[in-house]
């Protein structure tokens, strides 16, 4: 049997920027009573982030944040530090037609570093994946080299 005691309960923030009063007032003041009832939280979805973690602190049980495309990469990754760890959203366009090693790996170096420097511990998720272009070579590409980049800096 699953009690709300064991899963993780995971949220989405699909809504426009909105200023951080506004953020509580319309959704986290609702969720938080759910997200008590959790064990742990991961916050985050599409939204940047990296502006609202005065309130994102009230969430009881936070252990993940998710950390969108257009969040500010060092800034999320020194506000979380080694308190949560910082799910990285990569952009999903980036196996969306052809995908570019090079650019992965600089995005993927970019969370790293910024993790490295801020003792933050990090993962990777990509979705939001609306196409691959009938390519779905792109996403081992994808895989391949994000897995390479992490390897360079933790070792395997």
């Amino acid at each position: 049997m699953v009690k709300m005691r064991n899963p993780w309960k995971g949220t989405m923030t699909k809504r426009e920027r909105f200023y951080n009063q506004m953020h509580y007032e319309f959704d986290l003041q609702y969720s938080i009573p759910l997200m008590e009832r959790c064990a742990y939280t991961y916050y985050g979805c599409c939204e940047p982030l990296d502006n609202k973690m005065k309130i994102l602190e009230k969430i009881p049980n936070l252990r993940k944040i998710g950390v969108s495309p257009w969040a500010d990469v060092n800034k999320m990754a020194e506000q979380l530090g080694g308190k949560y760890v910082y799910a990285r959203k990569p952009n999903p366009a980036n196996v969306a037609i052809k995908t570019s090693p090079e650019i992965v790996r600089r995005e993927t170096e970019q969370t790293v570093q910024a993790c490295i420097k801020y003792g933050c511990p990090c993962e990777f998720v990509l979705k939001d994946i609306s196409t691959v272009n009938y390519n779905p070579e792109n996403l081992i590409v994808w895989a391949k080299t994000v897995s390479q980049t992490l390897d360079e800096y933790y070792g395997e």
